[in-house]
């Protein structure tokens, strides 16, 4: 008797461990005409390549199969760690299948298993921020689209002439683009309007040919400001935020959607600044150790003092320190000396504690927090915070 076991089970464990060594004898010199379907062993992973390198921001990768010979794999399955892939489709061309598979990945090395054919490929993952932490020339860099806009083992199913083509076959290239790349909106609320009006190429675009596509080469900002036009306004600002001073607007937004407001990956008004900020990050969070907390913080957030991109004043600030400061705390408006005691400066003079610096605000209180009521930089009792200049 054959037990009803899956494919690929060693032939002596199929047979009824009762039967007597005479029949075993027979069945085994029978077994070459028993109708026990074979393994997909004809089966191979066309993309992504072995020991490819992954840069990307969605943490995911497209796995393409091709089964060869015309008989449909109905448990053809990746394997990743410990989880089961299906298909999410498989199509008949030319005598073989193909199947997609839509398979999450982990930060470092990705091993995926065909079953069950047994086959394996293992790729390196290395989550984007951003744009310009890819390397190009770094070895085994693996870019869908890197050669031409598809792979050769694409060419089996689609027409790469018809979608290449300039004209009315470019627009539609580019609804094109969304059968595999669906996922880059989802339901975002804010949405870049290239990416929600289908026009890829307005960023993608590369060289004279009309659908060479790619990442954006070189820096970011290249791409960006030719339709953000205030470029120049920002790199005319005495004080550049890093990021807009090193040309990568991706490392604070997402050019194609996200949940934030301006396309940010994180709450702009705080999360996003503590991602790189990170000495600030309990300033934002409810588990602060300090005990005094500066309350615009956890209002309205870092943005209320500071610009995101450029400005004229010292740490992007909107204003200059005390202007900042008295437009919220209106009774010291106008205030040059007399606080906190009669006499003592508050702007003009030059701050003790730092001689490149004007006397300020921040001379006396910590913006940002402090263990000291008013957020000053020491204790009132005892003098401590006198003693910071007066020895």
């Amino acid at each position: 008797m054959i037990a009803n076991i899956p494919a690929g089970t060693p032939l002596a464990r199929r047979i009824h461990p009762r039967l007597n060594p005479v029949l075993l004898a027979l069945l085994l010199a029978l077994a070459p005409l028993w109708p026990i379907s074979a393994p997909a062993a004809g089966a191979e992973i066309l993309v992504p390549p072995d020991k490819a390198l992954i840069h990307a921001k969605n943490p995911a990768v497209t796995v393409v199969v091709r089964v060869k010979g015309a008989a449909r794999q109905e448990k053809l399955q990746i394997r990743s760690g410990d989880l089961l892939f299906s298909p999410q489709g498989m199509w008949p061309v030319e005598g073989n299948w193909y199947a997609h598979f839509q398979v999450p990945l982990k930060a470092g090395s990705n091993t995926f298993e065909l079953l069950p054919a047994g086959k394996t490929v293992t790729v390196t993952f290395r989550p984007l921020r951003s744009l310009m932490q890819i390397n190009r020339k770094e070895r085994n860099y693996y870019q869908f689209h890197g050669e031409k806009l598809l792979p050769a083992a694409c060419a089996q199913c689609h027409d790469t002439e018809k979608i290449t083509r300039p004209g009315k076959a470019e627009e539609a290239a580019q609804s094109f683009c969304f059968s595999c790349h669906g996922s880059v909106l989802g339901k975002t609320p804010w949405q870049h309007s290239p990416a929600v009006n289908f026009q890829c190429l307005a960023c993608h675009k590369q060289g004279d040919e009309p659908l060479r596509i790619a990442i954006p080469a070189g820096k970011v900002e290249d791409t960006c400001f030719r339709c953000h036009i205030n470029k120049k306004s920002w790199l005319d600002k005495k004080h550049i935020h890093g990021p807009v001073g090193t040309g990568d607007c991706t490392i604070c937004h997402n050019p194609h959607g996200d949940i934030n407001r301006g396309q940010l990956w994180a709450e702009g008004k705080d999360s996003l600044c503590v991602a790189c900020h990170t000495d600030k990050r309990n300033m934002v969070s409810r588990d602060n150790p300090a005990f005094y907390v500066h309350g615009i913080l956890r209002g309205i957030g870092c943005t209320i003092c500071h610009d995101p991109h450029a400005e004229d004043h010292r740490f992007m600030l909107h204003k200059p320190i005390n202007d900042l400061c008295v437009s919220c705390h209106t009774s010291l408006a106008g205030v040059t000396r007399g606080h906190p005691v009669g006499g003592h400066p508050v702007a003009g003079a030059k701050d003790p504690r730092r001689p490149e610096r004007n006397f300020t605000c921040t001379s006396c209180h910590n913006p940002h927090d402090s263990n000291f009521k008013y957020l000053l930089i020491g204790d009132i009792l005892g003098g401590h915070i006198c003693s910071q200049c007066h020895y």
